[in-house]
């Protein structure tokens, strides 16, 4: 995947569907032992957005548990205890357009987002390309502070998209996909 994207990093977004929430979560490159995120409890209050430099994943196992309890295990490291409810591995890297990736080399000065939503019905995947056109780290206001420059995200694709909300106030409608109808379902987050 790095040849492929000619860079390693991207920004991880966590979340769920309104209304479920994950214990012991932990996601995986494929045939890996070592994570690339892990929460004791996701949902979608509890949004999770980091900065990750490593190569993106062709594929991310994902998992969840009854519970949040951890354990030692030895040569691993601590890991969550519970029984496993959920183990799926869904497709990542392959699923990212080319035009995506062709026009982060022509302009760098963006950040891939890989985007998760969890659901009891199966991972939601998405994507997305962040700029912040204008912004110049030497711009100050009258005061000297940073010039804040909105973020616009460009290249969004995948099985949901986020809502925009300004100011407390839905913009523009999210969606997702539904797993078990192929139906688009409109929502406010």
């Amino acid at each position: 995947m790095l040849q492929r994207f000619g860079r390693p990093g991207f920004e991880l977004v966590v979340d769920a569907l309104a209304g479920q929430e994950f214990l012991g979560v932990e996601f995986f490159p494929e045939h890996a032992t070592h994570v690339f995120y892990a929460s004791s409890a996701q949902s979608l209050r509890n949004q999770t957005k980091m900065i990750l430099s490593q190569p993106v994943p062709e594929r991310a196992r994902i998992l969840w548990r009854d519970t949040s309890e951890r354990r030692f295990i030895e040569g691993v490291g601590s890991r969550y205890a519970g029984n496993i409810l959920g183990d799926e591995t869904i497709e990542v890297g392959s699923r990212i357009p080319q035009e995506l990736i062709d026009d982060l080399e022509r302009d760098p000065r963006g950040n891939l987002r890989l985007k998760f939503r969890m659901s009891k019905d199966g991972t939601l995947f998405g994507w997305d390309i962040q700029r912040r056109p204008g912004y110049d780290p030497n711009l100050r206001d009258p005061q000297g502070r940073d010039i804040h420059f909105p973020a616009v995200h460009s290249f969004a694709g995948g099985d949901f998209r986020e809502a925009e909300i300004v100011n407390g106030k839905v913009v523009r409608k999210g969606w997702y996909i539904e797993r078990r109808t192929g139906r688009k379902v409109e929502t406010d987050y």
